[in-house]
């Protein structure tokens, strides 16, 4: 995530970190009355070739139907992040008011009423996908990121996206200023389904990237079960093989070449 008034910077983060996605904030990184301008320069750098999805203002404020305009009026907008989303009727909305955009619609989910109204949004028509703005949420409950209410948090928002047949939510970015912080967080992050992070700091994505990619030992696993399949099956011997199938199929997604034996990472 990178402030919108940053689009200059972009090409080197892009070339020097390779995110797989940036998303430019018109939210909270960009004060109240920098937004016209940071919309503008939006707009130009799009219209230059840059691509990128937008974090737009919150359904219930003045500035959300402005950000959809230039949503809608950007070919290089990839996508829409919704933030403070709270009732599927905001994900509705923001839907009709991009008309045919065609990209992606994530709801950031970051506040108590968001999260116990998960299961709805989550099924809501058009949505891409769930975000967890755990900075707002801690704010909004005066719970620590640790704390059960924030892993509760997080565990709501995997079941409702698993019942509404969305991929696992992205979890909130991390603030830790060590490797071994962040690694901490990426596995409790993976532990608990998340299926993706959000960052804003560019020099943790490689760590991310690697923490969220199944290990090589995983890999051997998956792929030694699915060679040897057999016919004589207990009541667990089915959910390991599908649980099989989603570690080389997130391999793939990570650009692991499951059929080296030395099973090395291309990049992403």
């Amino acid at each position: 995530m990178v402030p919108g008034t940053r689009t200059h910077e972009l090409e080197d983060l892009v070339r020097g970190h390779g995110p797989d996605a940036v998303i430019l904030d018109l939210e909270d990184g960009v004060a109240p009355d920098d937004r016209p301008r940071t919309r503008d320069e939006i707009h130009r750098w799009a219209s230059r070739g840059g691509r990128a999805w937008i974090r737009v203002n919150p359904a219930t404020t003045a500035d959300w139907q402005v950000d959809l305009e230039l949503a809608a009026d950007c070919p290089g907008v990839l996508g829409v992040v919704l933030a403070k989303t709270e009732d599927p009727a905001e994900i509705d909305a923001t839907s009709a008011g991009l008309g045919d955009f065609g990209g992606g619609l994530i709801a950031l989910i970051e506040s108590a009423t968001g999260v116990l109204g998960a299961v709805s949004i989550a099924r809501a028509n058009s949505l891409t996908r769930l975000a967890f703005g755990s900075g707002d949420f801690r704010h909004d409950t005066s719970a620590t990121d640790e704390s059960a209410t924030a892993m509760g948090a997080r565990a709501h928002l995997v079941l409702a996206s698993r019942s509404a047949g969305l991929p696992g939510p992205i979890d909130g970015p991390s603030l830790a200023s060590d490797t071994d912080g962040l690694r901490s967080y990426c596995r409790r992050s993976v532990a608990n389904g998340m299926g993706g992070m959000l960052c804003v700091k560019p020099d943790h994505i490689r760590l991310i990237n690697t923490e969220f990619a199944p290990s090589t030992e995983e890999v051997q696993h998956a792929r030694e079960l699915l060679a040897t399949r057999t016919d004589s099956i207990d009541g667990s011997y089915l959910p390991r093989l599908r649980a099989a199938e989603a570690i080389l199929d997130r391999a793939r997604k990570y650009r692991i070449d499951i059929f080296d034996d030395g099973l090395v990472s291309v990049g992403r």
